[in-house]
């Protein structure tokens, strides 16, 4: 059977990427990583959105981390991220969606808005005049949406309580584990695993997941596999 061409538009960085890439690597699958430097332009004409993760499949062209997900899982569904169960489905889906619109805010929050969280990354966008113009940019934006989200009109005691609840909930769903749903890992859990990754980065959010055991072995166990 022919190797498919997979090139993977990634930023190393985005909570978003990294479930993409998790997907892949526990798919087997081979693919060629592609910088989105200078190629967000690209990106944007081919996809309808000028945002990663994107990935071209033997031509195809796909953009948002679900529906690469789901289009992985049509074309290469061994092993499965997809339960075979409805009711499996259904919570796979609802907590997939949770990770990505309600852990990803806070994520943003302690990594773009607070002061220690956002110290190093301007260095990833670099030190040239086009650089720091460019990383300014894209604090406005994600402020601005941390902002319309409503997380950032909040105090800071508040968000800390959500993160707090929220890890509790997370918790909870991997007690007795390994993964969510047990024992196979679902698109639920490649999701959780790149916002929980996104988040620990941080130093608020590492600092509250470290002692969350459970947590704690989700992340190191998707990180060795």
């Amino acid at each position: 059977m022919t190797q498919p061409h997979i090139r993977f538009y990634d930023w190393p960085w985005s909570p978003f990427c990294m479930k993409v890439r998790a997907i892949l690597d526990y798919k087997k699958l081979p693919y060629e990583t592609a910088s989105v430097r200078g190629r967000i332009g690209e990106i944007r004409k081919r996809g309808g959105i000028g945002k990663v993760p994107a990935i071209e499949i033997d031509g195809t062209f796909i953009t948002d981390s679900t529906d690469i997900a789901y289009a992985l899982e049509e074309r290469f569904p061994d092993p499965a991220i997809i339960p075979a169960d409805e009711r499996d489905r259904g919570l796979c889906h609802a907590i997939e969606d949770w990770a990505d619109e309600s852990l990803y805010f806070l994520g943003l929050y302690y990594r773009w808005y607070d002061r220690e969280g956002r110290k190093p990354i301007p260095q990833v966008f670099g030190k040239s005049l086009r650089s720091r113009i460019v990383y300014r940019i894209y604090l406005g934006r994600i402020l601005a949406q941390l902002r319309g989200q409503g997380t950032l009109r909040k105090p800071s005691g508040h968000v800390r309580r959500d993160l707090e609840r929220q890890l509790d909930a997370v918790e909870a769903l991997l007690e007795p584990g390994p993964c969510v749903l047990g024992a196979k890992p679902y698109l639920c859990d490649f999701a959780l695993w790149g916002q929980l990754n996104y988040l620990n980065r941080t130093p608020v959010g590492g600092e509250a997941i470290r002692p969350r055991r459970a947590i704690a072995d989700f992340l190191e166990r998707f990180a060795s596999r």
